[in-house]
């Protein structure tokens, strides 16, 4: 049906074309297609752009934004409750992923109740993408503020229905924080050259793997070789079937993208009120990510790289006000 209104035609000859088919039965589907907007008239056809000429034929973009468009939600009290119940009667994926038995290094640094407006404007202006590093190596102090702080659970909500849901620095979808942190280190103080994982619930890192990881941060950010002076790498990767359990539609691909838009901008502050020099890319090689770490792709994959480490002409030891994350 539709490849025959591939070019205006009229209704009547679609039912004469269609011979197989009752002609009754290509009116009714073709008024559905009409109201479900797959079909429309000529003029206001020729009124519409084409997404897919103004994207450059970029085909899975445009299927993806339009299937995403116009989502219905839930809007009264009692529908929301309902859904809720649903969706707790299901299974709940693990909201943290932990190696327990992995060696560790807890993040123990002090916290505050609250970050000043002077700091945090004086951070906002401050702000650049820096690729330009000393050699001199991250405080472990600022990089656990950083990762903490960025990543970290401040607290829990009460979802009802739901159970309690963990809060964070940054929002995320349904308090669902899809995306985990990996840290490959290779210039920190007191900490061993490594690949890390971020165990949010006990706030310390794991270390999967030693070694020096500098010149597999550089392949992972496709080959931009001025990652190699920074620090260290965060990988962010995306557990999708957290953000599922409660949202199993087409647009909640999108929202892992925002979160990790969240994580990034707050981890740039966080780094540059610690006198780091932040960066991210999202030039990433997402096998190669996959295989260094050990993800299948499918139920966890990357999605952001950030980092950072001391600018260029920055003395170590002079590093201005210190931030350190909400508890």
């Amino acid at each position: 049906m539709l490849d025959f209104f591939s070019r205006p035609r009229r209704v009547g000859a679609a039912a004469s074309a269609l011979e197989k088919y009752e002609p009754r039965s290509v009116t009714r589907a073709v008024q559905k297609l009409i109201r479900i907007g797959l079909l429309l008239p000529e003029k206001e056809a020729r009124l519409r752009r084409s997404r897919l000429k103004a994207w450059k034929s970029n085909l899975a973009s445009a299927q993806y934004h339009s299937a995403c468009r116009d989502t219905v939600y839930l809007e009264r009290p009692e529908e929301l409750r309902t859904y809720y119940r649903q969706v707790a009667s299901t299974p709940r994926p693990p909201r943290f992923k932990r190696y327990p038995s992995r060696f560790r290094r807890p993040l123990s640094v002090p916290r505050t109740q609250e970050l000043s407006s002077l700091a945090l404007g004086s951070a906002l202006k401050k702000r650049r993408t820096v690729r330009n590093f000393s050699a001199s190596a991250v405080d472990f102090d600022d990089l656990a503020v950083v990762v903490g702080g960025t990543w970290g659970r401040t607290g829990w909500i009460d979802g009802e229905a739901l159970g309690r849901l963990a809060a964070k620095t940054s929002p995320s979808a349904g308090a669902l924080h899809p995306i985990e942190c990996y840290l490959l280190a290779w210039n920190v103080q007191d900490l061993p050259p490594g690949l890390y994982h971020y165990d949010v619930a006990a706030d310390e890192l794991r270390r999967l793997r030693s070694g020096d990881f500098r010149v597999a941060a550089v392949r992972a950010a496709s080959g931009q070789s001025w990652i190699g002076g920074a620090g260290f790498l965060c990988v962010m990767t995306a557990c999708f079937s957290r953000t599922l359990w409660k949202y199993p539609f087409e647009v909640t691909y999108r929202t892992l993208w925002l979160d990790a838009g969240h994580l990034a901008q707050t981890f740039s502050l966080l780094a540059t009120a610690r006198g780091l020099g932040p960066f991210t890319t999202a030039a990433i090689q997402d096998s190669f990510i996959e295989n260094l770490i050990g993800l299948d792709g499918v139920t966890e994959f990357p999605v952001y790289l950030c980092g950072a480490g001391v600018p260029k002409g920055t003395n170590p030891q002079g590093t201005g006000a210190r931030l350190v994350r909400i508890m």
